[in-house]
């Protein structure tokens, strides 16, 4: 009963009251549920977020490794055919002091060439059995008389051109030798990328290889393992984090592990990694979980990793998260009363204007407009009741042209028909008063002017057939060349096709008139007009071009503004467009002495 009654309580509320009440229900009832799970799965949350970041972290890093040693491995592959490598390697005379002088010299700059950049490499060196070259000061510590027996020369012979990565070694132990105080004390561990470098040469066309006429240098480019620690280390984001690299057969690269002697990988981890490549596990040492991020290189095959126990992923996280459920259970809920608060008037506010301009708009004012500031059901609402006004407010505007056409036609008709019977009756008088006096050119043309006076009279309409137009101009040309005698010619070219559409009436004949009177009136004979139509698409072009005198460009630019004392021009341009659209008309080019082209615009229309 309690419910029945309440409900209409509800619905005698203000609009803005129930948006606001029903959007804080909505809200605050489900925060309580959530912020119970969010305390209750925000471990796995954590841990699994935790576990990707470091993951990232890890592929990050060892594709920023894999760029610098790619880069390594392209300049040392450029390597193989520089001309200089090649010359020196194949006179290289180790007896003569003074040429491997130069020939350190000489290759030393074409090694400059290609490793520009040496901040991250320890050395470069070209060894073979009678030198050690290279362009930085690490390169003499290294010695070159028993470099052929060690696993370096080895690793670069099983490449057989190709670039071997060699994992963490150290000095004395490469190469037999103890390491005194001259030595630096990071020979201890180094790490070292080799290439057997095939040097070869093109002489017309023919490729000639070093291999057969001399020793083949071998490239090795020495790193020091606290590349991989500046890079892994200082990015780790817990305390409880330790990072390792290891060559696929177990050899360790670099990481704490190293520093002890160890690999720190488990063979069966080791396994699993290999198989996956790149990606996370979780594994089991001395009896406690364990969690493993990795990303295999593509450079060199090593194995990138980071491990770190459950409790110290998540140490960092937990004791924050009681608080954090808290706080957010309470800034939620203030937050959600207040956004109800402005999504209730979010939504009456739009209704309001909408009702203040459709009261307007019933007043007349048609012109009104609401700003639609979403586009939600309501502003789609405001969109179209805008779209309505502007649709109201054009046909009032076309009907207005609409009557106004109409106007000008009717008074045109007028003006034109001044009594056609009377006029028809006595040119009629006249032609056979002109045969009876055998005047045959002065009945013709009687004749062509009553032609065009019945064209004019007899159809109201404002466009007509382009063939009677055409018929029309032709008489009205015939009475015109009379009158100057034969002080020009006129020449058609019409497209066929055009003749199938409708043209505004008389629309060639004030041009026609002007090229007569203004372009011929210093001319005696020679006069020209050509009028061409065609088609261009979905546009119709009409010229009216002639040869006489041009118009001055003063008066050109009034013209084109549709300004001066045209009234032709204005008047054709103006029923074309009141006919077609605002996009249609006429355009003038001139050019004093040479002549005048008149440019007629029309749609495909049969309007």
């Amino acid at each position: 009963m309690r419910g029945r009654y309440l409900l209409p309580r509800f619905k005698d509320l203000s609009y803005r009251f129930q948006l606001f009440l029903t959007y804080a229900l909505i809200v605050s009832i489900p925060l309580g549920i959530l912020s119970w799970k969010y305390f209750n799965s925000s471990r796995e949350f954590v841990s699994e977020f935790a576990r990707q970041n470091l993951y990232s972290i890890v592929k990050q890093n060892n594709e920023i490794m894999d760029t610098e040693l790619a880069r390594v491995e392209e300049s040392s592959l450029a390597l193989i055919a520089e001309q200089t490598l090649y010359e020196q390697y194949l006179h290289a005379n180790p007896h003569d002091e003074y040429s491997m002088i130069t020939m350190e010299k000489k290759v030393s700059r074409a090694l400059n060439k290609y490793f520009t950049d040496l901040e991250q490499i320890y050395s470069i060196h070209l060894m073979t059995s009678y030198s050690n070259i290279g362009p930085t000061g690490a390169s003499a510590f290294i010695p070159y008389e028993n470099f052929n027996q060690t696993a370096l020369y080895k690793a670069a012979l099983q490449g057989d051109g190709a670039m071997q990565w060699v994992p963490t070694f150290s000095f004395d132990q490469m190469f037999n030798q103890d390491i005194n105080r001259s030595k630096p004390p990071e020979y201890v561990r180094l790490l070292a990328g080799v290439r057997l470098l095939k040097l070869f040469n093109i002489n017309h066309g023919e490729v000639i290889e070093l291999q057969s006429k001399a020793e083949l240098p071998v490239l090795v480019v020495v790193y020091h393992p606290e590349i991989y620690r500046s890079r892994f280390a200082d990015t780790l984001p817990s305390a409880g984090a330790s990072f390792f690299i290891v060559s696929p057969d177990g050899k360790p690269v670099a990481g704490k592990s190293l520093e002890q002697g160890e690999t720190g990988v488990d063979p069966v981890w080791l396994d699993e990694m290999k198989e996956m490549k790149s990606g996370t596990l979780t594994v089991t040492q001395d009896g406690k979980p364990l969690i493993v991020c990795f990303d295999t290189s593509k450079v060199t095959g090593w194995i990138s990793g980071v491990t770190i126990s459950p409790e110290a992923l998540a140490a960092a996280f937990l004791p924050e998260i009681k608080s954090y459920t808290v706080y957010l259970a309470v800034a939620l809920l203030l937050i959600s009363l207040l956004l109800a608060f402005i999504f209730a008037n979010t939504i009456i506010r739009p209704i309001h204007q909408l009702l203040l301009a459709i009261k307007k708009t019933g007043e007349g004012e048609f012109d009104t407009r609401v700003p639609v500031e979403s586009y939600n059901e309501m502003g789609l609402l405001i969109h179209k009741f805008n779209q309505m006004n502007v649709k109201i407010n054009n046909l009032i505007e076309e009907n207005y042209k609409v009557k106004l056409r109409e106007k000008e036609t009717e008074i045109m008709s007028l003006n034109i028909q001044l009594n056609p019977h009377f006029l028809y009756n006595t040119l009629n008088i006249m032609n056979w008063t002109a045969l009876e006096n055998n005047q045959r050119e002065l009945s013709r043309m009687i004749v062509s002017l009553s032609s065009m006076l019945h064209y004019t009279s007899e159809n109201s309409q404002d466009t007509g057939d382009l063939a009677e137009e055409l018929n029309w101009l032709k008489h009205y040309i015939f009475i015109t060349i009379q009158r100057f005698e034969d002080r020009f010619t006129v020449e058609y070219d019409i497209a066929p096709e055009l003749f199938a559409y409708r043209v505004p009436k008389l629309f060639l004949q004030p041009f026609v008139e002007n090229a007569i009177v203004h372009g011929f009136s210093r001319m005696h004979s020679g006069g020209r007009i050509v009028i061409r139509g065609w088609m261009v698409g979905k546009t119709r072009m009409f010229t009216v071009e002639d040869n006489g005198t041009g118009i001055p460009l003063r008066k050109l630019e009034q013209l084109a503004k549709l300004e001066g004392d045209s009234i032709g021009i204005r008047n054709v341009d103006k029923r074309i467009k009141l006919i077609y659209g605002e996009a249609f008309g006429i355009s003038l080019t001139s050019a004093e002495g040479e002549g005048t082209i008149v440019n007629i615009n029309l749609p495909l229309s049969n309007n």
